[in-house]
């Protein structure tokens, strides 16, 4: 079903539409979205602070925004599909939109499973194949440059870990460039990251030895060391199940990958800038 001027029309995979369209005025009487619905699951919520629900092969993305300033995710996403063809799949954008202090995001599927999904079946040569593919990915991007630490368009970089408190202002690219110095970072090459590289954002069809990479949300410019720092201490990239020597798995590998491939890490500096 072709999409039509002012409206985008989307497959649900199994022969029916969905169908974006600008909303009538007035507005038509509508209800809450049922939790256990099957055209639109939930796939994860934190509270009422951010959803996101599968509506066929497209994701709705709805959060609050906390970091105003903060570069978009669509605004990264149309980023790398300039630069495309790339050799990872990532979502397309839909649509985006802000209303009422919430940015929503509508993006394209991409085919496969998850890591954390995949990753229990593999055998130890697959498993280290997706590790060294993402820290190959790592390095790919890591060609990109910056001149300041921020998000691609030159608004705050979303990486609270490098900032002090929970002011807007702790993520202003020039205070970012403060607290990487007192980490004792090299700040004289910045270069573009993901930064959230976890086993959930890894999509993964080991049949077409295919993968992809999702939730841009946190990615920008910022020093090489970073890189593998944020993969020694991120417990937020561990995988959802095991015990602890079990879920921080992924992180480890690719960290032990990094370093192979010439990556390092200030994970003392930042230990001392975070409690200091």
């Amino acid at each position: 079903m072709p999409s039509t001027e002012g409206t985008y029309t989307y497959t649900d995979g199994k022969g029916r539409f969905f169908v974006l369209s600008n909303a009538p005025d007035p507005l038509p009487e509508s209800k809450p979205l049922a939790q256990d619905s099957a055209d639109l699951p939930m796939v994860y919520a934190a509270g009422d602070q951010s959803a996101v629900w599968r509506a066929g092969e497209a994701f709705v993305k709805a959060h609050g925004i906390l970091w105003p300033n903060a570069t978009r995710e669509h605004v990264t996403l149309a980023f790398l599909k300039a630069r495309s063809p790339l050799d990872f799949d990532f979502p397309e954008v839909i649509y985006h939109g802000e209303f009422d202090k919430r940015y929503y995001l509508i993006v394209s599927r991409v085919p496969g499973r998850t890591l954390s999904e995949e990753w229990p079946g593999m055998d130890e040569a697959m498993r280290q194949r997706y590790v060294w593919r993402v820290a190959d990915i790592c390095a790919k991007l890591a060609e990109w440059k910056g001149n300041a630490i921020c998000g691609v368009d030159g608004q705050q970089l979303l990486e609270v870990y490098l900032s002090k408190g929970d002011s807007t202002d702790g993520l202003d690219p020039k205070q970012l460039r403060k607290n990487c110095l007192q980490i004792s970072m090299d700040v004289s090459s910045l270069v573009f990251c993901h930064l959230d590289l976890g086993p959930g954002n890894v999509i993964v069809d080991p049949t077409k030895d295919s993968i992809g990479i999702i939730y841009w949300e946190l990615a920008g410019y910022a020093p090489r060391e970073w890189v593998k720092t944020k993969f020694n201490l991120s417990s937020g990239m561990d995988f959802p199940t095991g015990d602890a020597s079990e879920r921080s798995d992924w992180r480890r590998l690719v960290a032990r990958r990094l370093a192979e491939i010439g990556f390092t890490d200030v994970i003392d500096g930042w230990l001392s800038f975070r409690s200091g």
